[in-house]
């Protein structure tokens, strides 16, 4: 049948209508996270699972560093962000890396997955423990950032401080990483399984996670809340990683602004209870994600919508 020209525009009209209609019914979550490095590989794996479980549209806004946007979510000029549980203790008390800042409206959504994390180093650099570092080229972060507070709370294990070392000036984790890389530093912080991993150690050759020492995670725990040591027995294939090694970790959380809606939280609480199989899709970093521990790290407030969602699921804890 012959389509006169105003006959083809009301139909390509009708059908730009429907679908700015469908997308409409999509609302657009924004979630804080770093550019690069493994909280953006996480972000993107959370956005992408949100979005496709639920009628959410989840988009990462990158910045520079974690301590960026906390305040935004705080605001509510960010729905989501995710962080490490001691950052974001210090956040919500308004204690170390935010001392004197409080952040009373964060309100964790999700326990995800324990974050093993460690110094890594060339391994034809010869050493194996954080004591080898005495002498060697090692990052240096604005005081009270988060870089900061784990090279100091790593090499206060070994008795050392940056009067040890050779300070080397750094902007932020991509910045870390490429130092590494070029040979302006001697030693990376790195998330275990992340894809940094794999990109240094195609860089320099053999990587090495120096190893902490059993004890060392009461030591850790007092700089850096919720933090214990994580032991490897040698069979997992990832960069740096050998048997024996020992590393430490701590939960990563989700959060939010206190005033995002419940029936928002519930569906993001519901897509990730749901989205096991999707979410371990992304990689090593996905390894150990269990939704039964969804609720698991109970040092902070949760949202209201979280609570009732896993409570009605069954696996927020007993009171």
């Amino acid at each position: 049948m012959f389509i006169t020209p105003n006959f083809r525009t009301f139909a390509m009209a009708t059908a730009l209508t429907v679908f700015a209609s469908g997308a409409a019914l999509a609302q657009t979550v924004a979630i804080g996270t770093t550019k690069g490095g493994a909280t953006a590989q996480l972000s993107n794996a959370l956005a992408a699972v949100i979005s496709d479980g639920s009628d959410l549209l989840v988009r990462p806004q990158a910045m520079g560093n974690t301590s960026q946007y906390l305040p935004l979510v705080d605001a509510g000029r960010m729905e989501l962000g995710i962080a490490n549980l001691p950052q974001a203790s210090f956040a919500v008390l308004g204690e170390g890396m935010s001392e004197g800042q409080p952040m009373p409206n964060l309100k964790m959504v999700a326990t995800l997955i324990p974050f093993d994390v460690g110094l890594l180093v060339a391994s034809t650099l010869g050493i194996s423990d954080i004591g080898g570092l005495a002498g060697k080229k090692v990052p240096k972060f604005a005081d009270g950032s988060l870089g900061d507070y784990v090279l100091k709370a790593a090499l206060a294990t070994a008795d050392l401080g940056y009067d040890d070392v050779t300070p080397v000036p750094t902007a932020n984790f991509p910045a870390m990483f490429q130092a590494i890389k070029d040979g302006l530093t001697d030693v990376t912080i790195a998330t275990v399984g992340s894809e940094a991993t794999y990109d240094i150690e195609a860089a320099v050759g053999g990587v090495t996670f120096l190893t902490m020492k059993e004890g060392d995670g009461v030591a850790l725990d007092k700089v850096l809340p919720g933090t214990g040591l994580t032991a490897w027995d040698g069979a997992k294939e990832m960069p740096g990683i050998s048997s024996g090694t020992l590393t430490f970790s701590y939960p990563y959380m989700l959060f939010a602004n206190a005033d995002v809606s419940d029936e928002i939280i519930s569906k993001v609480a519901k897509a990730l209870y749901e989205g096991e199989a999707e979410l371990k899709a992304n990689g090593p970093l996905w390894a150990t994600y269990d939704p039964t521990s969804l609720a698991s790290a109970q040092k902070l407030e949760y949202h209201p919508g979280a609570v009732a969602y896993y409570k009605s699921v069954g696996i927020w804890p007993a009171d």
